[in-house]
């Protein structure tokens, strides 16, 4: 029989989740304005790229627990935070470029890839609840 699951490693890294989303948020609202402070942007880029780090290290842990099903939650999050990344890494790069032609579309893109790792953390947080057997966890 294999030992009971912890809910340790899940909890740190939703947690480290979203120490990350909190520093995205601060990059994309540095962005909104029409000539972002560009060394303001940065700061927040290297602190995201620090929380990312952080989301990385967590996940190993939750990789090593397992079972299975929550892995491949724990992957459906990767997946749509780079994703996410991605589209903010663009506009951090426009910005420098003082390129606002996509800006519009970027930030409708971001608000829908932000959608997308909201309902990958919605899973995630359901097969961690299924594996602890703990009706307690919120799935929100």
């Amino acid at each position: 029989m294999a030992p009971a699951a912890s809910p340790g490693p899940y909890a740190n890294y939703l947690g480290a989740v979203y120490d990350r989303d909190v520093a995205l948020d601060a990059v994309r609202d540095a962005l909104r304005a029409d000539r972002p402070d560009l060394r303001e942007v940065d700061e927040k880029m290297e602190h995201f790229a620090a929380q990312v780090r952080g989301v990385h290290r967590a996940a190993e842990f939750v990789i090593l627990e397992g079972p299975p099903s929550v892995v491949e939650a724990l992957y459906r999050v990767v997946h749509a935070a780079d994703d996410l990344a991605e589209v903010m890494r663009r506009m951090v790069r426009d910005a420098h470029a003082g390129d606002t032609s996509h800006k519009v579309a970027d930030t409708a893109l971001a608000a829908e890839r932000e959608h997308l790792l909201y309902q990958a953390v919605k899973g995630l947080r359901a097969a961690a609840a299924d594996v602890l057997g703990d009706s307690r966890i919120r799935v929100y």
